[in-house]
């Protein structure tokens, strides 16, 4: 069976389209390259998806519980 490849391309610009992974894919991903999460960012993945954040605002909290300084 022949996997059927379709790219995006915008209208205006002529430029590929992307979008985001998924929680599911990332995590193969992540499998795939050995990286696991501690309890730290486990607790804190919890919490943060608990509160309902999603997208730009959950990733902006991760950003701002790890930045040092």
């Amino acid at each position: 069976m022949k996997k059927d490849l379709k790219t995006a391309r915008s209208a205006v610009t002529g430029k590929f389209v992307t979008q985001p992974i998924g929680g599911k894919k990332a995590a193969k991903f992540a499998q795939v390259e050995g990286l696991t999460m501690n309890a730290a960012s486990k607790a804190l993945s919890e919490k943060l998806t608990a509160s309902g954040l999603k997208g730009d605002a959950y990733r902006s909290e991760i950003v701002k519980a790890f930045k040092k300084g």
